[in-house]
């Protein structure tokens, strides 16, 4: 559909400053104009299908789900299930897009803000308009906090799924980093349980007393001595 003079200049202005999201108020900003105008050029726009609504922000219709969820929430990244799902690890596509992050949010539509410590925000590239977790930050963020990445038995299948392809002691030098003992011992459990021996520098640093391998469901009891998990799936 074609777009009007004012429409196009709006479009490229937007785009040229980079804008994935925006408001009606950075139209007045950027473009000098007054409330009324802005609004029934975000309304042509809209009927056009050129831009879309979404709660308290504007988006344009074409952009890529992960670039909006970025730009709506800064700073963020994606990871979690929708990283293992992205990377190719798991069958499932889940309807709700993960993104941690170092400063609550809510929810926003289908955008979900995991808050990480400054500490644990790390690990994670540019990939055209958006930023994604690595291989590996996205298997320990999802062991960190599994309920955000379809539970721990999910995350025991990407795994096994990756294991061909990701670096192993990369993998490991972020759940040392990352300093969650329930990290370590579950990804070191894991490793093991696919073969992969080299697996001291997580020993060294699990610390004492049990953990639980599924955090989503109660004690079973069922200890493994090696890695001092409750194995309770």
């Amino acid at each position: 559909m074609l777009l009007s003079k004012n429409e196009d200049k709006v479009c490229g202005e937007l785009r040229k400053r980079g804008f994935v999201v925006f408001k009606v108020k950075d139209l007045q900003k950027l473009l000098e104009m007054d409330k009324t105008k802005a609004y029934n050029i975000i309304k042509a726009l809209k009927k056009k299908k050129v831009i879309k609504k979404m709660k308290n922000f504007l988006a344009f219709a074409d952009e890529e789900d992960f670039a909006v969820g970025n730009s709506i929430h800064y700073p963020s990244y994606i990871s979690f299930w929708t990283a293992l799902s992205y990377y190719g690890w798991s069958d499932q596509n889940p309807r709700v897009i993960f993104l941690a992050t170092t400063r609550y949010k809510k929810q926003v539509e289908s955008f979900k803000y995991v808050t990480l410590a400054k500490k644990r925000f790390f690990g994670y590239r540019k990939e055209g308009k958006f930023a994604i977790a690595e291989k590996v930050k996205a298997i320990i963020d999802s062991l960190l906090l599994p309920k955000y990445s379809g539970g721990i038995r999910e995350i025991r299948k990407c795994l096994e799924n990756a294991f061909a392809e990701i670096n192993k002691e990369k993998l490991i030098e972020y759940a040392g980093k990352i300093g969650s003992k329930a990290v370590m011992r579950r990804l070191g459990y894991f490793l093991n349980n696919l073969g992969y021996k080299q697996t001291g520098k997580l020993k060294k640093k699990m610390g004492s007393g049990y953990e639980l391998l599924d955090p989503s469901l109660k004690r079973k009891y069922i200890c493994d001595k090696e890695w001092l998990l409750d194995v309770n799936e």
